[in-house]
Parts: structure tokens; sequence; C-alpha cells
């Protein structure tokens, strides 16, 4: 019976501090309705449940975002898909460019400037 059981030995320095005041928060929560070594006992017991399951939900969170972006990036294919797929059966009409009245397009090379110009010029110079 001996062989079953195992123990862990805690001693608190009461001239540290941190020691101190770890056993007096210890010693305040177990109160006087239960020893102060069951209650470490039941304390690390859910701290280590609580441990487990922040793991566990960790897990499970990221597994989750995979899945979601994994979806996201299937259905954005799928759009990309079925916009390509319309632009070939679709018809736009494209804007013919309007036939430009012969008087006001401008030249491609010129001979000498207008008058108007002229003047400006010497006024510049």
């Amino acid at each position: 019976m001996a062989g079953q059981r195992k123990a862990i030995f805690l001693r608190f320095n009461m001239e540290d501090e941190a020691d101190s005041s770890l056993y007096m928060k210890l010693a305040e929560a177990a109160g006087t309705s239960t020893s102060l070594t069951a209650y470490v006992k039941r304390t690390l017991e859910e701290y280590l449940n609580v441990k487990s399951e922040m793991a566990e939900r960790q897990i499970f969170h990221e597994q989750i975002l995979t899945l979601v972006r994994e979806e996201m990036q299937e259905q954005g294919m799928k759009l990309v898909g079925a916009l390509l797929a319309g632009i070939g059966t679709v018809s736009v009409p494209v804007k013919q460019k309007e036939a430009v009245e012969r008087g006001t397009e401008l030249p491609d090379t010129c001979e000498k400037l207008p008058d108007e110009l002229s003047s400006v010029l010497k006024l510049i110079s």
C-alpha cells in the first residue's frame, strides 16, 4: 500500500516575503472547513484541468480558423471562375470613336504659327 502513495513536501520560509505571502493566501483561502493539504491538492487539480481545457480550446480554435480560411479560398476561387466564365458570355458594347470634325482636330505638324501665337511669342522673348 505504501508503494501506491506519493508525497510532495512544501516548505515555506516565513522570513521570505514571497513564501510568507503565498502561505497566507493558501491558509486564508482554505479557511477552517478543510485541511490546507486538501485545499492545495484541489487547487492544483483545478489549475491543471483549466490549463488542459485552454490548450484543447486553442487547438480547436486553430482548427476552425484553418477550415474557415480553406472554405473562403475555395469559395473565392469559385467566384473568380464564375466571373471569368461570365465575361465570355456577356457582350459589353464598346464605345466607338466618334468621328472628329475636320476643323477641330490638331494637325500632326505645322509649318508656321498662327498670327495670334506669334505675337505672344514676341512678347515673351
